[in-house]
C-alpha cells in the first residue's frame, strides 16, 4: 500500500470537483461500563449480538439527512412534533423507493442523543431523545437506519469553551491539550487523530450509539485530516511518528482510527454494518485527507461498505462520472467490501451540466444499479430533493419523478 501512495504522489495533482464540500418517550438504557470500551485498539473481548436484529438490504438505496435537514425538524419542537416531522420525511423517502437513511447524529463533536462522551447538540432541546425516535420511526417505514457521525470535527472555540468540562474534548481544550487543534480559515476545532486518546474517544462514541440504540449501521464521511498544513501536528509528529514521513504517518493515523471505530461497533454487534463515505476523487483521499481508500476496500477490519461521493457529471473534464465509477470498481477489485455510489442531487440547481439535463441523478442511479460490482446508491441530500430553495422546486420535483421511475 505504501507503493500505491508513492505512485499517487508522483502523478500530476488533479483538481478536485467535489465539495469539501416529551418526557413520555422511552429512556435510553443506562450506560454500562462494557469491556469493549477498555479494549478499543487492542485485543477485543468476545463479541456479542443484541436482541434487535439489524435491518439491511442487499441492494442499498439510501439518502443522507444532514444536520441542515434536521435543524428545521427540531426547531421549537417537542417530542410529538418532531416525531411527526421526521415521520413525514420517512414517508417521502420510502415513497421515492429508497430503503436506507444516513442520519446526522454527531456533526460537530455533539450528540443528538443522551451521551456520556459528547455534549448535547444545540439543535436539540433536551427532554426527549431524537435518535430513539428516528430509529423507531425509520423502522416503522421499513427503512434501514445508519447513524452518521463526523469523527474529528468539533464545535467552534467559543462553543467548546462554554461546554461542561466533564466531556473529554471540552476538558482537553480548557487544559490546552494538543489533542484539540485549530485550522487556519476554519472556525471549527478538530481532534488530532495522532493521539490514541482522541481515536479512543471517537471509537467509544461509536460503540455507545451501537449499544444504546437499534441502529442498523454506523456511517462516517470524509472529514478526516482537515488540512495539509505541516503546522497542524508538527509538535507531536517528532514524538509519535517513529521515523515515518508526514504523509505516511498521517495516513496510518487515519487507518488506526478506522480500525478502532470498526472494532468498537463490531464488539457490540457484528451484524451492525460500518460504512465509510470518502471523496469521489480517489487521489484526493490520499493527497489531502490522508485516507487509504484502497486499504479500506481490500483489507478486513475497516468497513463493510464504502460509499464514495461521486458528485460529478458525465461531462466533468477531470472526473467524468462513468470513468470514476469504473475506477472505484477497479479499486474495490471484487473484494468483500460492498461498493455503494453517492450521487450529488444538490447540484441540480448549482452546476451547469446538472441544470441542463433533466433527470441526471436518475440516469446515474440507473447506471449504478445495472452494474454487477455496485451494491446500491445514496443521494445527497434529503433537502435538495424535498425541501429545496423556491427557485429550485420545479427541478427538484422533476428529479424526484425521474428517480422514482428508476427505483420503482
Amino acid at each position: 500500500m505504501k507503493k500505491l501512495i508513492c505512485i499517487i504522489l508522483t502523478v500530476i495533482l488533479l483538481c478536485s470537483c467535489s465539495e469539501a464540500e416529551g418526557t413520555g418517550s422511552p429512556e435510553p438504557k443506562e450506560h454500562r461500563e462494557s469491556p469493549y470500551l477498555m479494549y478499543v485498539g487492542s485485543d477485543q473481548p468476545e463479541r456479542v449480538g443484541k436482541e434487535y436484529e439489524p435491518l439491511n438490504y442487499p441492494v442499498m438505496k439510501g439518502i443522507w439527512l444532514s444536520y441542515l435537514d434536521l435543524t428545521p425538524m427540531l426547531r421549537d419542537a417537542g417530542e410529538e412534533q418532531f416525531r411527526e416531522r421526521f415521520s413525514a420525511a420517512c414517508e417521502d423517502i420510502s415513497g421515492l423507493g429508497l430503503n436506507t437513511v444516513f442520519v446526522h447524529v454527531r456533526p460537530f463533536g455533539d450528540a443528538l442523543y443522551p451521551s456520556e462522551l459528547y455534549p448535547p447538540s444545540a439543535m436539540w432541546e433536551e427532554g426527549f431523545d431524537p435518535l430513539r425516535i428516528m430509529c423507531d420511526t425509520a423502522h416503522e417505514y421499513g427503512l434501514s437506519f445508519h447513524a452518521w457521525i463526523n469523527p474529528l470535527r468539533l464545535q467552534t472555540a467559543e462553543e467548546l469553551a462554554a461546554i461542561d468540562g466533564s466531556y473529554p474534548a471540552a476538558r482537553w481544550y480548557r487544559e490546552g491539550e494538543e489533542l484539540v487543534k485549530t485550522v487556519e480559515g476554519d472556525a471549527h476545532l478538530y481532534l488530532d487523530p495522532a493521539y490514541p486518546e482522541a481515536r479512543s474517544l471517537i471509537a467509544r462514541g461509536a460503540a455507545e450509539i451501537a449499544e444504546n440504540y437499534d441502529i442498523d449501521g454506523l456511517h462516517y464521511d470524509d472529514y478526516f485530516y482537515p488540512t495539509t498544513d505541516q503546522s497542524f501536528d508538527e509538535e507531536c509528529y517528532s514524538d509519535l511518528s517513529g521515523g515515518l514521513g508526514l504523509a505516511e504517518w498521517r495516513t496510518e493515523n487515519i487507518s488506526k482510527l478506522c480500525r478502532e471505530i470498526y472494532s468498537s461497533v463490531k464488539s457490540v454487534d457484528e451484524r451492525i454494518e460500518v460504512g465509510i463515505s470518502p471523496q469521489g476523487n480517489i487521489e484526493n483521499n490520499y493527497l489531502f485527507m490522508y485516507a487509504d481508500v484502497g486499504q479500506f476496500c481490500s483489507e478486513e477490519g475497516f468497513c463493510d461498505y464504502i460509499l464514495p461521493q461521486i458528485y460529478f457529471g458525465y461531462e466533468n473534464p477531470v472526473k467524468p462520472f462513468l470513468q470514476t465509477l469504473e475506477d472505484w470498481e477497479e479499486l474495490r477489485g471484487g473484494g468483500r467490501v460492498r461498493l455503494i455510489i453517492g450521487l450529488g442531487a444538490y447540484k441540480i440547481s448549482s452546476e451547469e451540466e446538472f441544470i441542463r439535463y433533466d433527470g441526471i441523478i436518475a440516469s446515474q442511479a440507473e447506471d449504478c444499479l445495472g452494474r454487477e460490482d455496485c451494491s446500491g446508491i445514496a443521494i445527497y441530500s434529503y433537502g435538495s430533493l424535498f425541501t429545496p430553495e423556491p427557485d429550485s422546486s420545479l427541478r427538484a420535483e422533476a428529479e424526484i419523478n425521474a428517480v422514482r421511475e428508476v427505483l420503482r
